[in-house]
């Protein structure tokens, strides 16, 4: 699992920016922009990420902070483990199930502060300086399924 998290490292080490799109049956489908950064500690099994994005449309919410979520990536007892918190409070524990060349799949097995979602997945393929981006989830009030894709690439935002 180390040649796996630090392979992660590698590939996901750096600025992002780009768009996405979200849809879901309880919300208004909206197209985003997003600014994604993962900031691995040269010492320790740790990766800090933070992501933002942005309404992008034609309404008052044009600009507005749609999504806010920081957290971890870290090796831990020979499993790769993502930390998110979020703000609105929602908390969440991943770890990652699934490696397809550069793709990563992490599964939810947790989520507190959230009594809507019941299970959420986050999947991450990196391409030297692309970066796709997608969160798969259910909620009591809807089946599993795509709420969100993004398309990133490479950048120096501040």
């Amino acid at each position: 699992m180390n040649e796996t998290f630090l392979k992660i490292k590698k590939l996901f080490v750096g600025k992002w920016a780009g768009e996405g799109f979200a849809k879901f049956p309880t919300i208004d489908d909206t197209a985003y922009t997003e600014q994604l950064e993962f900031i691995p500690d040269e010492y320790k099994d740790a990766i800090f990420f933070r992501q933002k994005t942005w309404y992008k449309n034609d309404t008052d919410k044009n600009g507005h902070t749609v999504f806010w979520d920081t957290g971890f990536i870290i090796l831990k007892e020979d499993k790769i483990v993502l930390y998110s918190v979020q703000v609105g409070g929602r908390i969440e524990t991943y770890e990652l199930a699934e490696i397809i060349n550069s793709t990563f799949t992490f599964n939810s097995n947790s989520i507190l502060q959230d009594p809507k979602a019941t299970k959420s997945q986050r999947i991450f393929r990196v391409n030297a300086d692309s970066f796709h981006y997608e969160l798969n989830m259910a909620t009591h009030a809807a089946d599993f399924q795509n709420h969100l894709k993004a398309d990133l690439k490479r950048s120096d935002f501040k």
